[in-house]
């Protein structure tokens, strides 16, 4: 596993240098449709109301796998592809996974995928939670001692809300507001 995810790092850090023909290859290709497929599972899983951790976290690492699969055959193309490959890792268990969503998000914007710029800001403040820092962008929500949502701790000063706006993330007052709302 630590060595496929050495060979996702080293292709994002060459995908990245190469960011005109990757954009060019991937505006001539399709969204792979078992990635869409995985990504579609995953979200459902998510939906439903009873949920069973356990197999949900089995579930998830059997996406996981399957997504390596796909990116290892050189079956994950378009900003889409990048981005559901995203999701299904931001679901995972380690910092490792977290890291992997996070290259793939940084991929699927490069790649000109709108929705991915959150899916950046969120990887980051999940790979900031996983350290015991404080998050920038405001996108991750904990349990006080309450049982009460609340935003996770933010880093003052290192984002403002209108660069929170420019990748559609929402107002850190607004995202207080959602905490509040969930309890």
């Amino acid at each position: 596993m630590k060595t496929l995810m050495m060979v996702i790092f080293s292709a994002f850090l060459l995908a990245l240098s190469t960011t005109s023909a990757v954009s060019a290859m991937s505006a001539q290709a399709t969204d792979n449709a078992e990635l869409q497929r995985l990504f579609d599972a995953d979200q459902e899983a998510r939906r439903s109301q009873r949920t069973d951790w356990d197999v949900m976290d089995q579930e998830d690492a059997e996406r996981r796998e399957a997504v390596l699969e796909l990116f290892g055959a050189g079956k994950i193309t378009t900003g889409t592809d990048y981005f559901n490959a995203a999701v299904i890792f931001q679901h995972g268990e380690n910092v490792e996974d977290i890291r992997v969503a996070h290259s793939f998000a940084t991929m699927s914007a490069q790649l000109g995928f709108s929705r991915a710029y959150w899916l950046k800001a969120a990887s980051w403040d999940r790979l900031m939670m996983y350290f015991g820092q404080p998050q920038w962008y405001g996108t991750q929500f904990t349990m006080n001692d309450d049982d009460q949502w609340i935003l996770y701790q933010v880093a003052a000063g290192v984002i403002s809300d209108e660069q929170r706006a420019a990748w559609s993330l929402p107002s850190l007052a607004e995202a207080k507001a959602r905490a509040e709302a969930r309890n």
